[in-house]
């Protein structure tokens, strides 16, 4: 299984590189120290949301919204996978920011949740069905079936306010993002391998 995941981690990899590219295009700027950011972020607030989300759907619905199946943590709620998985998830974001930059929308941080919003969904169903290809499992199985347990739609409306969260996250980290980058890595690093 180790080989496999990590075959599949740099497929995913590949892919999300590239997808920068075909986001990105001559005018835009890249800042490392940004991308850093959106890596190490996305990888703190990721993971525990993740938990938080369960969580709380366990209390309110008295059912999981999802578990993990590729190296499961915290009850399934997330994994040592979702550590890497969320990081690339903030490259792949850093360039959707860029691109809605780049159309100057008068309701910038709306258009950037609403979009996080679908684009989490599809990342979903992606990762899913690629991991059912190189790893013959899900990494994450949706509860509910809506979506043949690739995702589910009950995510969108925490997608949408995590986008939203996520406005003023990086806001405020973009003072000092090699700061912030670290410090989101190093705790969500605790969260994750240290449990």
């Amino acid at each position: 299984m180790a080989t496999s995941l990590i075959i599949f981690f740099l497929y995913l990899l590949a892919v999300v590189y590239f997808s920068g590219f075909a986001l990105s295009n001559s005018t835009m700027k890249t800042s490392m120290k940004e991308v850093f950011m959106y890596c190490g972020t996305l990888a703190l607030i990721g993971c525990i949301s993740e938990v938080a989300i369960n969580s709380f759907c366990r209390f309110v619905f008295d059912m999981s919204l999802w578990t993990y199946q590729v190296t499961p943590i915290h009850h399934g709620d997330t994994s040592r996978f979702a550590f890497f998985q969320w990081a690339l998830y903030g490259y792949h974001l850093y360039f959707v920011k860029k691109k809605i930059q780049s159309f100057n929308f008068k309701y910038e941080d709306y258009v950037f949740a609403f979009v996080l919003s679908v684009d989490a969904l599809l990342l979903e169903l992606f990762v899913n069905l690629s991991s059912n290809y190189f790893l013959n499992t899900f990494v994450f199985y949706y509860i509910p079936g809506d979506l043949g347990h690739y995702t589910t739609l009950f995510v969108f409306p925490f997608y949408l306010l995590g986008g939203a969260i996520l406005n003023g996250i990086f806001k405020r980290f973009s003072n000092d993002p090699l700061f912030f980058g670290t410090l989101s890595f190093a705790i969500a690093f605790i969260f994750v391998f240290l449990n």
